[in-house]
């Protein structure tokens, strides 16, 4: 009998002490460079930012986690308590050799990180969350520290200017259109893949939660969507920038559509009901700047000369 307990015993404890991959510049880390030669494209549009709790308005610019990693505290968008942002690309993601694609958060040292889940899919409708697994066992305060090597499977394992790598193998998917990426509130009501309690820092303000740089595609469709625009439509606008006017083309028989011209501030500053495959919008009247486009609850990135 004391032979069983012992063997229970011995499985709890080196079930416990299980390490995953250490942080940047020890052996076995999986962390990629923002500069490194395999990231082939970044995201290129945001969809549903759903702002969390206790996060500033500074920080409220999804914008911020499109293009290259800056690897910098300030360039970023904060997602606030059990927040979410939906990214999307010019060009698939697909699963092919090694890691298919990074996600780089602004964490300021190797131990002080922000935890979220991160989630695929290939219609924006049905995601499929990547395994996780957090072997952090008590509290975490505001200011306190995780362990790299008592966590898998997060956007953010690693600090600002390196990338989490994430592979469709473990989810099953051949490509993927969408990436999400969700907050968690680390105050222990969060569990992971196994069941286990989830902590990182909590309580923090300000900039709440997990903060995003940037989404980067390391194994990517070779195919272009239309125009450039991303391939999960078939909607695509010309000229970009503009200085007047914008066409709009719907590639398809659903009319009808609906137009929204958004400022980076989340204000419709114009909205549009398009009734032809080729509309042309008058946007004169815009200041210069960058705005998106939204179609079908799709964000393009426009720019006003």
């Amino acid at each position: 009998m004391n032979k069983i307990i012992n063997i229970i015993l011995l499985l709890i404890a080196i079930s416990t002490s299980a390490q995953y991959a250490p942080p940047v510049g020890s052996e076995g880390t999986t962390a990629i460079s923002k500069d490194s030669s395999i990231i082939k494209a970044w995201a290129s549009e945001y969809q549903n930012y759903i702002i969390g709790t206790d996060v500033d308005t500074t920080w409220q610019h999804p914008e911020k986690a499109l293009g290259v990693a800056e690897g910098v505290s300030g360039e970023i968008v904060s997602l606030g308590r059990g927040g979410e942002l939906t990214l999307t690309f010019n060009k698939d993601i697909i699963n092919g050799e090694g890691p298919d694609f990074a996600t780089f958060e602004n964490g300021f040292s190797d131990t002080f990180l922000e935890l979220a889940w991160v989630e695929v899919s290939q219609d924006g409708v049905n995601f499929v969350r990547f395994p996780n697994y957090s072997l952090t066992e008590s509290a975490v305060n505001g200011f306190g520290n995780v362990d790299a090597t008592k966590i898998m499977g997060y956007c953010s394992k690693y600090r600002q200017g390196y990338g989490t790598p994430f592979d469709l193998d473990d989810v099953g998917l051949d490509y993927a259109k969408y990436v999400k990426i969700i907050d968690i509130i680390g105050d222990g009501t969060a569990t992971d893949s196994d069941g286990n309690i989830i902590y990182d820092p909590y309580p923090t303000s300000g900039s709440a939660g997990v903060d995003i740089d940037a989404v980067a595609v390391i194994n990517q469709r070779e195919t272009d969507g239309i125009n450039g625009i991303s391939n999960n439509t078939n909607i695509s606008i010309f000229p970009n920038p503009a200085v007047n006017s914008v066409h709009l083309v719907v590639n398809n028989n659903q009319l009808n559509k609906f137009v929204k011209i958004i400022a980076v501030d989340g204000k419709v500053v114009k909205r549009f009901v398009v009734n032809n495959l080729h509309s042309v919008l008058n946007i004169e009247d815009l200041k210069k700047g960058m705005y998106f486009l939204s179609v079908d609850n799709l964000s393009i990135k426009l720019i006003k000369k």
